[in-house]
């Protein structure tokens, strides 16, 4: 985002939810394209980094991301598991949410 917004760039703000103009236009639009593809939420993520703080957001991801099999790292992209889950990966380097 910083790329695109001058107040991120020059650091007059830290995130977006610091900004007069939130939610821009360009938030919302890469929002919606989370959602659908990585079943997560920008926007709900700021806020709740604005509301709680960062290092609880940051326990809350630990564990949403947590694998429920062997406790490794899930990948947001495409939901497996960066241990158990490396076999479909590389069969299927496109894969993505819930695909066979």
């Amino acid at each position: 985002m910083a790329e695109h917004c001058n107040l991120l760039a020059k650091g007059l703000v830290r995130f977006c939810t610091d900004c007069g103009d939130y939610p821009c236009a360009r938030l919302k639009r890469l929002d919606a394209r989370y959602r659908s593809r990585y079943h997560m939420s920008m926007i709900e993520n700021l806020e709740f980094i604005r509301d709680n703080g960062i290092e609880r957001f940051l326990g809350k991801e630990a564990a949403k991301w947590r694998c429920a099999q062997c406790g490794g790292v899930m990948c947001c992209h495409n939901g497996l598991c960066l241990d158990c889950d490396l076999d479909k990966l590389r069969r299927n380097r496109k894969y993505r949410w819930g695909e066979q």
